[in-house]
Parts: structure tokens; C-alpha cells; sequence
């Protein structure tokens, strides 16, 4: 009986195999720099392009948060996001967290600062933005995301450039 390989069978040349383990290289640097993913029951392969993400997520929320952080990466064509739940019910956050998941998810969206290695802190009073960007455009731009979702706090900009 023939067996049509899936994506995951199918053999890949020299080439391939180079830009899928640069892409799981590039996922694994932008996991690392985001304190909100979580991979520590999370296995990411990568092949022709297609993520596969395997293992437990905290719960919905981390899920989806893995995702759009993944999506972000220059060379992946899709995710199959084959993870389980460790928890299906409602994830309680505070302020200071759903402020500081705001404005990461804004910023991973915008094409201009979805690479660069940021990050978000907040506090009852203050939003504290630090990382590296390549312009100071791309500084106050950051600044600017982090204000429309800020609240009444000040934002503080610690994002350093050459």
C-alpha cells in the first residue's frame, strides 16, 4: 500500500536542513529574549519551514503567545501546533502583566521591532522599556507602542542603539 510522505517524512537536501536549523536558531533566540514564552515542556523542530511544536503549555493563553512569537520569524511558512494544555481555565493577571503582554504583542507586530530583543517591565506607576534597537526611530517607536497601552503610567526608555 503506498504511503505518501507528510511534510515531516519528506527528505530534504543540504540546503533545506541549513535554513531549518537556522530558523529553529533564530525561534530559540526570540523564545530566549521573551520572559513571557515559556519552553521549558516544549519540544520545536522545524522542516521544510513548518514548525512543529510538541509538549504541555501553561494554558490558551501561552499557547497563542508561543505562536505570534513564532510567526514573527523570517522563514517559517506555518506552525503545527500540536501542544496540550496543562491547564484549560482562566489565567488571572494582574495589571502590571496584561499592560506589559499588551504592549510585547504590539511590539512583535510591528515588522520594524518584531526582531529586535526588547523588553517590558511595568510597575503601578511605570512602564520601563530596555533591549537594543538599531535607530532611534525604532526607540521612540517603542516608546510610542508602550504609551498607547501605558495607561497612566510613565514610560521609561532604557533602550539603548549604536
Amino acid at each position: 500500500m503506498y504511503h505518501k510522505a507528510t511534510p515531516q517524512e519528506a527528505p530534504r537536501s543540504v540546503l533545506t536542513v541549513v535554513d531549518d536549523s537556522l530558523t529553529l536558531a533564530k525561534i530559540k533566540k526570540k523564545i530566549f529574549y521573551d520572559d513571557l514564552v515559556d519552553q521549558d515542556d516544549i519540544d520545536i523542530s522545524v522542516r521544510h519551514g513548518v514548525v512543529y511544536l510538541d509538549g504541555t503549555a501553561q494554558d490558551e493563553y501561552h499557547r497563542r503567545m508561543m505562536e505570534d512569537l513564532i510567526r514573527t520569524v523570517d522563514g517559517v511558512t506555518r506552525i503545527e501546533n500540536r501542544m496540550n494544555l496543562a491547564h484549560r481555565g482562566t489565567v488571572f493577571q494582574t495589571a502590571e502583566s496584561l499592560v506589559v503582554d499588551q504592549i510585547r504583542m504590539n511590539l512583535i507586530r510591528d515588522p520594524d521591532l518584531a526582531t529586535l530583543p526588547l523588553a517590558v517591565e511595568a510597575t503601578p506607576t511605570r512602564v520601563i522599556l530596555s533591549g537594543q534597537a538599531k535607530s532611534e526611530v525604532q526607540k521612540q517607536k517603542a516608546a510610542t507602542i508602550a504609551a498607547n497601552f501605558a495607561g497612566d503610567r510613565q514610560v521609561i526608555n532604557e533602550i539603548k542603539f549604536p
